[in-house]
């Protein structure tokens, strides 16, 4: 009786021990699962956010530009300034493009501006000028054009002939290629000689027209010609601008009598200094 007893008792020990192992195994299959639904779920969320911010970029990339701020009273859309006789009026149309730290723009400048300011001021031309950031990457800061042309959109809003002002400041101080150009309490300091108002100095810190000159004016010049400057009059391509006197003439043969008497005099003067 007792070999007995004690054989039954190993056998219930060992099924005991069975059991035990079963439940083990079952009990470690189902942490498995735990862990593999919670590293399902977290590859599937991850992947997620990635196909998400993948989108959202795809998105920012192309959808449609949004409205840009132009001074008051010119359409968004238009990539000029524009200054003198009034549109349609029968006076030469110049196009000038120009970028504050083209060292050929302000060659422009020296020879040229003078006779550029006199027919704008008699009303002589109708002056569309571009201001380009081709050379923004000429700068250190990498924005010195795009400063530079912003600063003129912001005079010009308040005035015209003080923008006219300003520029001739502007390229009177141009600065070399390859530096970080003028800094912006410069150029304010440029714009407050030229004749603006404290009320400018908002718009320059705060860059309103920066968007328009990188999103209209740029867009549109470089498509037209990649360097700068870039003259034409009345839609012709002018490019004798190295020789002093040669674009106010070219300018009052386009105009006939009318530039010719508003602009010569005074222009010939300007550009012989």
């Amino acid at each position: 009786m007792a070999a007995s007893g004690s054989s039954k008792s190993a056998q219930e020990r060992r099924e005991a021990q069975r059991e035990a192992l079963r439940k083990q195994r079952e009990s470690e299959l189902r942490r498995q699962r735990t862990v593999r639904t919670v590293v399902i779920a977290a590859v599937t969320v991850a992947a997620l956010v990635i196909v998400a911010g993948a989108g959202y970029l795809i998105y920012r990339t192309t959808r449609p530009a949004g409205p840009v701020a132009v001074p008051a009273g010119m359409a968004q859309d238009q990539p000029y300034l524009s200054f003198g006789a009034e549109e349609g009026s029968g006076a030469p149309v110049v196009e000038l493009h120009l970028d504050f730290m083209c060292p050929y723009c302000g060659q422009f400048e020296q020879i040229n501006g003078e006779d550029v300011a006199a027919l704008v001021e008699d009303d002589a031309i109708t002056l569309h000028l571009v201001p380009r950031r081709m050379l923004d990457t000429a700068s250190t800061t990498g924005d010195y054009s795009s400063r530079a042309a912003n600063a003129m959109v912001c005079v010009y809003e308040e005035n015209p002939d003080a923008a006219m002002a300003f520029q001739q400041l502007m390229f009177a101080n141009q600065p070399a290629e390859g530096t970080a150009g003028l800094t912006d309490d410069q150029i304010w300091d440029y714009a407050q000689q030229a004749g603006a108002t404290e009320a400018v100095q908002g718009c320059l810190t705060s860059r309103t027209y920066q968007p328009w000159v990188r999103q209209v004016a740029e867009p549109y010049a470089s498509e037209m010609q990649k360097g700068t400057p870039y003259i034409a009059i009345d839609g012709t391509q002018f490019g004798e601008w190295t020789t002093e006197g040669a674009f106010l003439a070219a300018v009052q043969a386009a105009g006939g009598s009318t530039a010719s008497d508003a602009g010569g005099a005074e222009a010939s003067d300007g550009g012989e200094g």
